[in-house]
């Protein structure tokens, strides 16, 4: 198959015209002088991906000085140019999400569209300035026709029945962790819906953290799917499906409904160091808490509050229930009371083990994150960094749980793993946290497996022993097979994925991908249309720049990490790349090595400037 590689278009001064570019296609000359009073010299870089409105990425010297760059003058400018922008009233219908300023002095201005107020699923329009106030980026989805058609955006339905639409349309439990209903337009299969999108998290029985979405008129459901992340669905990929309570009720019926509260006051504890073993049987300092428990000020607690800029790291154990959680203690600060052997079947035999690389491994995150992005915490203002180990009982995952705000982790079956809670997984756990808190990137195709992407690259160079994610955590069968990572971003074919998936490979023998020829193109009910197996191509693009570009972890996670703000909720892998390559202009120039090597990963993986999913669309084999 011979992918599509368009020609990047280059274009002296602004010359867009009104017509702008229409799926792929080529450039108008600014015929109507629509940026004739700009009078910038430069070079336009553009691409599109949209059917309707402005080009998914336009970058260049948009506009003259503004005297503040904020988010009224990002629509201004939109507004100023809306001929261009193939937009109506950008005023009226674009409502400020956040404005953030970098430490290179740019403004990132990140925009909703909305139609008759209310919020349009997946449509966020991103407009950026650099240090002089200037516009230089545009990108994002801007849907025209919305602007156009009359949508009746009074609900019928009210919110609390499409709530239980909902719960009725995944069979959610009686108590439920986390739920949300937020009134949108939904745009789905070229139509567009009023609808209530419910998301609806849950840990017993069979867990997930799905989004509904229940037609506001009607009361039928429209779309759902599960957006539960974690380092890969096994049941559907490996054959290896979590092994959780027999009878979920059984648990169930121990406790009162709800999360048990934090029983002991932080503020009550005083600050101590210990040593722990961990799962693999290395030795680790903590940062723990003493204080108020059954032998008084000698039970010490996974509980550090040792940085004053943020509200701590604690660490919880939950004793092998789904919905019950307690602060890890111990009655001395040595954590080092069971090696663990294989043995998953309770979490005393276990052990502290995960308790003690949760709590250890979360501190390293944090501590890397505020000293190479200056970010204070996963959602950069400092909040507490939260886990709970021993979930479930030889529950084969781990997981980062938007509603709850905390990462969760199993301890394994012994057989296809071990616990769960190694550095690399909770980096790429917590990972998933901070892309949350970011503005979030769909669980759902592309943009899921952009995702995914995100969190095994950052946990390779958090864990930057190898470029293979978790080396730690694989079980006694799936090492006797051979296999002793998850995944690989090195050589990502090394590992295959689970049969059933073969027929969508490019031939048949069903490994991770590691070009766009290879890309999966599932179906949304097939892990979410492949998140968790098209991630690798990208991060094997990662791989190349650090190691055959010679460029070092370093720049990768510096541009991968300023990317987040050319990115947008349904960023699809061409997005991806032009926020790849506009960060490094960003940070090295465009005629840097930098630059090239990232370019050159891009070509490396056929991931070519305009890739479009249905442009490149293969039937699966059989």
């Amino acid at each position: 198959m011979v992918l599509k590689k368009p020609v990047s278009l280059m274009l002296s001064g602004l010359i867009l015209g009104s017509g702008f570019l229409a799926g792929g296609g080529a450039s108008h000359a600014d015929e109507n002088g629509e940026f004739g009073t700009l009078g910038n010299d430069g070079e336009l870089r553009v691409m599109n991906q949209n059917n309707q409105g402005p080009p998914s990425f336009v970058a260049g010297m948009l506009s003259e000085r503004f005297e503040q760059a904020n988010g009224q003058n990002a629509k201004r400018f939109l507004e100023q140019h809306k001929d261009v922008f193939e937009m109506d009233a950008p005023e009226q219908n674009l409502k400020e999400v956040r404005a953030t300023e970098d430490e290179l002095g740019m403004t990132h201005v990140r925009l909703q569209q909305t139609k008759d107020g209310v919020p349009v699923d997946r449509n966020e329009l991103n407009v950026h300035f650099n240090e002089n106030n200037e516009v230089t980026v545009v990108n994002g989805n801007y849907d025209s026709k919305l602007d156009e058609i009359k949508l009746d955006t009074t609900p019928r339905l009210a919110k609390n029945s499409a709530m239980e639409v909902a719960k009725d349309a995944v069979n959610a439990p009686d108590f439920i962790e986390f739920e949300k209903s937020d009134l949108i337009v939904y745009p789905f299969q070229d139509d567009y819906f009023l609808a209530y999108r419910v998301n609806l998290e849950f840990h017993s029985g069979a867990a997930g953290n799905w989004f509904i979405y229940v037609d506001a008129h009607s009361g039928d459901i429209i779309d759902r799917y599960d957006a539960m992340t974690g380092i890969g669905h096994f049941e559907e990929m490996l054959d290896t499906a979590p092994v959780t309570e027999e009878d979920p009720g059984a648990f169930q019926s121990q406790f009162t409904s709800g999360i048990s509260p934090l029983s002991i006051d932080p503020d009550t504890l005083h600050q101590s160091r210990g040593k722990g073993i961990g799962t693999t049987g290395a030795q680790k300092n903590l940062n723990l808490g003493h204080g108020p428990g059954e032998n008084g000020g000698q039970t010490f607690y996974l509980a550090d509050q040792r940085s004053d800029e943020m509200d701590g790291i604690y660490t919880y154990n939950m004793q092998n229930t789904t919905n019950r959680m307690w602060l890890y203690e111990n009655d001395n600060a040595s954590w080092k009371n069971v090696v663990y052997d294989g043995d998953s079947s309770s979490w005393e035999t276990v052990g502290q083990g995960p308790g003690v690389d949760a709590h250890k491994n979360s501190r390293i995150v944090y501590d890397y994150f505020k000293e190479n992005h200056g970010r204070n915490s996963l959602d950069d203002n400092g909040m507490a960094i939260e886990s709970r180990v021993h979930y479930a009982t030889e529950f084969n995952n781990a997981f980062w749980s938007n509603g709850l705000a905390m990462m969760t982790y199993g301890d394994g079956d012994g057989q296809q793993f071990i616990p769960l809670a190694a550095l690399d997984v909770t980096a790429h756990e917590m990972m998933h946290g901070i892309t949350h808190y970011n503005g979030g990137l769909r669980y759902r195709f592309e943009t899921g497996a952009v995702n995914e992407a995100f969190s095994d690259t950052f946990g390779s160079i958090i864990d930057d022993r190898s470029w293979h994610v978790g080396e730690d955590i694989m079980g006694e069968a799936w090492l006797e097979d051979g296999r002793f990572a998850l995944r690989s971003s090195e050589d990502p074919g090394l590992f295959p994925v689970n049969q059933s998936f073969w027929a969508y490979s490019v031939d048949g023998e069903g490994r991770y991908p590691s070009h766009m020829e290879e890309f999966y193109f599932l179906p949304g009910n097939m892990d979410n249309g492949g998140v968790h197996i098209n991630c690798t191509i990208l991060q094997h693009s990662a791989y190349l720049v650090s190691e055959e570009y010679d460029m070092g972890r370093d720049v990768v996670a510096d541009v991968w990490y300023r990317s987040y703000d050319y990115l947008h909720f349904d960023a699809t892998f061409a997005e991806f790349r032009e926020a790849i390559l506009q960060s490094a202009i960003d940070l090295y120039g465009e005629n840097s090595e930098e630059y090239d090597a990232f370019l050159g990963a891009f070509d490396d993986i056929g991931l070519y400037e305009g890739w479009d999913y249905d442009e490149n669309f293969r039937d699966p084999l059989w």
